[in-house]
């Protein structure tokens, strides 16, 4: 029984979503990410950005710009939408800025503009957009807060959990001490947001991820908000955060989900949480930017999209690939994930024998937004990404690099066959 299975069956014999309630909601689903990042191999795992980069000078300049463009919301009392986006959304295209996250409905309406933290050195780029929207980058405003209050409120906040139910959450390795912390942190946080939208007058909410935003969620529903969470990635019958086994009025989850295409409304119709009427189709603006006259090389080439890990088993289907390339006159092209630090890259790079018919791009010298690159590819390859749907969108066939056991790829490998095709090598693709 994989992890998804055991963590639907807590949900549904051992009624886990009340054990862990606080007032009107429940740490629950903090806690089911955090069971799932625990099962999750290793290389696959996201790392965790060095508090040294919120200490940078960049870090410190984003961090009294968002105070100030707070504020700036406090003091002007009309009431507005809101958007809780993602730094990483944010990309050129054209000599233009946009954020890939924002829905058409507001894109050009006057909101409350908050985005999540990407590295500071990233979100630095784009200074003259973060100031003609006025957005505050939330996470530097409520981390430190976050981290200090629960830091101090850890060893107050105590579980009464039946010994029973203990034991079942324990088999999947999480211990109770570890249950505490993240029940306490889950307090604390949702306590830091219910001070910090306290003035804000809020019409509508627009969340990006709303499973990792529960204490967010939370307090927007206590205040009878309408929230939609936009799609960011996958979601759907494979993805803990859209697979509840039971309805629940405390668990923090959207009022409606706005995704991509039909394919994904589907996947979230299938996953049985979210009806119909809940799930709206709306578009995505990276598949509407496509130049489809756009020539990148001269040149045909192969993409290969990274998920943050897998360094070692990415660089052998390369090595292997070069003779190969060499004698096809053909190229592959890494597109790294934006997770994946220089020094991932240089680790890679190290670990490639040669590089003639191999470009690995980084922020430098990605000219295109990747999803241009899978449009002009002859196929697209990773191990585990969610440019496999673009890659769907665009060439109705996809290609995964089978290397990761319990990949959730593999339900789609199952359910749609002539879609998701696992290979070993690159000759599987084009011979």
């Amino acid at each position: 029984m994989n992890v998804l299975k055991k963590l639907s069956l807590l949900e549904s014999k051992y009624n886990v979503i009340n054990v862990f309630k606080y007032k009107n909601t429940t740490s629950w689903i903090n806690i089911k990410n955090y069971i799932y990042y625990k099962s999750l191999n290793s290389a696959v795992k996201n790392p965790i950005q060095n508090s040294s980069n919120f200490l940078s000078f960049k870090g410190i300049e984003l961090f009294f710009s968002s105070l100030i463009f707070y504020f700036s919301y406090l003091f002007n009392r009309k009431s507005k939408d809101i958007f809780f986006g993602a730094g990483s959304g944010l990309f050129k295209f054209n000599d233009s800025i946009y954020d890939s996250y924002l829905p058409k409905e507001i894109k050009n309406s006057e909101i409350i503009y908050m985005l999540s933290a990407d590295f500071p050195e990233n979100l630095c780029k784009y200074k003259t957009y973060l100031k003609r929207k006025k957005v505050v980058i939330y996470s530097f405003l409520i981390a430190p807060f976050k981290i200090i209050l629960t830091k101090i409120f850890k060893n107050l906040i105590k579980l009464d959990i039946d010994e029973y139910i203990l034991n079942e959450i324990e088999k999947l390795g999480i211990n109770k001490n570890e249950l505490e912390y993240i029940h306490a942190k889950f307090i604390v946080t949702y306590w830091i947001y219910k001070i910090f939208l306290l003035p804000l007058k809020i019409k509508k909410a627009y969340v990006v991820s709303a499973y990792t935003n529960t204490e967010l969620i939370s307090v927007l529903k206590e205040k009878n908000i309408e929230i939609i969470e936009i799609q960011h990635g996958l979601i759907g019958t494979t993805h803990r955060g859209y697979n509840y086994a039971v309805k629940s009025n405390i668990l923090p989850t959207p009022n409606k989900v706005y995704v991509y295409d039909k394919f994904w409304k589907q996947e979230l119709i299938n996953a049985g949480y979210y009806s119909d009427e809940q799930i709206k189709v709306d578009g995505r603006l990276k598949y509407e930017l496509i130049d489809k006259n756009l020539k990148i090389f001269d040149f045909d080439f192969f993409v290969f999209t990274g998920q943050g890990g897998f360094f070692d088993e990415i660089a052998k289907f390369m090595n292997d690939s070069i003779e190969y390339l060499k004698d096809k006159n053909l190229k592959l092209l890494y597109i790294p994930h934006p997770n994946e630090s220089e020094k991932d890259l240089n680790y890679l790079k190290s670990q490639i024998k040669n590089f003639d018919n191999i470009l690995i791009l980084d922020s430098q010298s990605k000219k295109y937004t990747t999803e241009q690159y899978i449009y002009n590819c002859i196929a697209h390859i990773s191990v585990y990404s969610s440019c496999h749907f673009d890659a769907i969108f665009f060439k109705n066939k996809t290609f995964i690099y089978d290397v990761m056991s319990e990949n959730p790829m593999k339900y789609f490998i199952k359910n749609f066959p002539k879609l998701f095709i696992p290979i070993k090598s690159l000759k599987e693709i084009y011979d």
